[in-house]
């Protein structure tokens, strides 16, 4: 599930993105397969392990390694594809270098503080396992509950973190998408700014073209010039929202728990204020804004309708 212009691509930036160190662990391609299977043990159960937590529980959510502990483990893998990035874990400190370079409070009634401050520094990708121990571990620490992120994974890619063709081409929708409607100057600083990560994208889709988002949860990499000049035009969050799992589904629970707790300013039309406002609302709310970059727009109120329906059906209980 996507569209060609992202409304989450509305987030800005001011500051140039530094060169990135490797990652801490580099993986091979692993051999792509039709009709996959799982690879035995058992499904996480009909309802879960965690729930959403309210509005004003970030100062009391746990760490990495708490998280990690309280994974529930299983061999159970409907995506084994997703074996590299799934034991891929980036450098911190190349993880914070690259997020501190694209500071988002820096901008007028864009977001808060505790964005910069407390949100971003806490995202470091660091935890291996299958992809549901992935989720499991990443709506743990941010306060989620691991169904609605099951959900979301499946809307954004069926699950998929980075599945690619024979040719090394990614697969639309299992991992990359959201491709520009047109070359442009700016396109073209983009898709070769992504080159210089290990694939060059243009030789797909031709001069100046290339996806603008990444992973099992459709992490955006594109920044338009227009929100604030940065090298290469990315965000801070390429390579690693490619590469490893771990880390795209911790930037996304970043984003919603920020948006939760009413940090993100440019959502304009969020309901009551940040401690009254029901937590339904206002997670279907921040769901919808991660796909349409708005608050409630008929984009966005699809998308929600999506990710509840996958929840409601369970649907990675049959994938494979």
């Amino acid at each position: 599930m996507s569209a060609s212009s992202r409304g989450r691509s509305r987030w800005r930036a001011a500051k140039a993105l530094v060169a990135l160190p490797a990652l801490l662990v580099i993986w091979l391609a692993v051999p792509k397969s039709a009709g996959e299977v799982p690879a035995g043990g058992e499904p996480p159960p009909a309802d879960g392990y965690f729930q959403s937590l309210p509005t004003g529980s970030w100062s009391k959510l746990p760490d990495d390694a708490t998280c990690a502990r309280k994974v529930e483990r299983s061999t159970w893998e409907p995506r084994p594809s997703n074996a590299g990035p799934n034991r891929t874990m980036p450098d911190v400190q190349s993880v914070h270098t690259a997020l501190a370079t694209r500071p988002r409070a820096t901008e007028a009634k864009a977001y808060d503080s505790q964005w910069d401050s407390w949100l971003l520094a806490r995202v470091t990708g660091h935890h291996t396992g299958t992809t549901d121990e992935n989720i499991q571990w990443a709506a743990c620490k941010w306060g989620l509950a691991d169904n609605l992120v099951r959900a979301v994974a499946d809307a954004e890619s069926t699950w998929y973190q980075y599945e690619r063709h024979a040719s090394g081409a990614c697969v639309e929708k299992r991992g990359c998408g959201d491709l520009f409607d047109k070359a442009s100057p700016a396109s073209a600083e983009f898709c070769t700014g992504l080159k210089a990560h290990g694939y060059d994208y243009q030789r797909d889709y031709g001069p100046r073209l290339c996806p603008k988002t990444f992973s099992i949860i459709g992490v955006m990499s594109w920044q338009d010039p227009a929100w604030g000049v940065m090298a290469e035009n990315q965000n801070g969050t390429f390579p690693f929202n490619r590469d490893s799992t771990a880390f795209a589904l911790d930037y996304y629970g970043s984003f919603i728990r920020g948006c939760v707790e009413g940090w993100a300013w440019w959502l304009t039309g969020m309901p009551g204020t940040a401690r009254s406002a029901d937590l339904t609302e206002r997670l279907d709310g921040c769901v919808g804004a991660w796909f349409a970059g708005a608050w409630r727009t008929e984009p966005a109120n699809d998308y929600i309708d999506v990710v509840h329906k996958a929840m409601e059906e369970r649907v990675w209980l049959s994938f494979g």
